[in-house]
């Protein structure tokens, strides 16, 4: 199976977007980019800087705040391990 990149959505706090820890923080729109085979992803986070230009974060966190929809924490439907397992590996 060719390795693929997954379109995502997350509202996991990003403090480089000027989001705060334990506040809820936008839902934005993303690409998961690699699986870890535990529980993290290498994801490219979309937003909108102050100048209203589209632009891309590289970061990682757990693959649970990424769904499947333009959901949060509680609504969102998560990817399964078999369908993060199409991604590269990260260590």
């Amino acid at each position: 199976m060719k390795p693929q990149m997954l379109d995502a959505y997350t509202d996991y706090p990003i403090g480089k977007l000027g989001d705060t820890k334990f506040e809820k923080a936008p839902i934005r729109k993303c690409t998961i980019l690699t699986w870890d085979r535990s529980k993290y992803c290498g994801v490219l986070v979309y937003f909108v800087d102050e100048d209203g230009d589209l632009r891309g974060h590289i970061t990682n966190f757990k693959q649970w705040y990424l769904y499947k929809n333009e959901a949060r924490l509680d609504d969102g439907v998560q990817f399964t391990d078999d369908e993060l397992k199409t991604l590269p590996w990260t260590y």
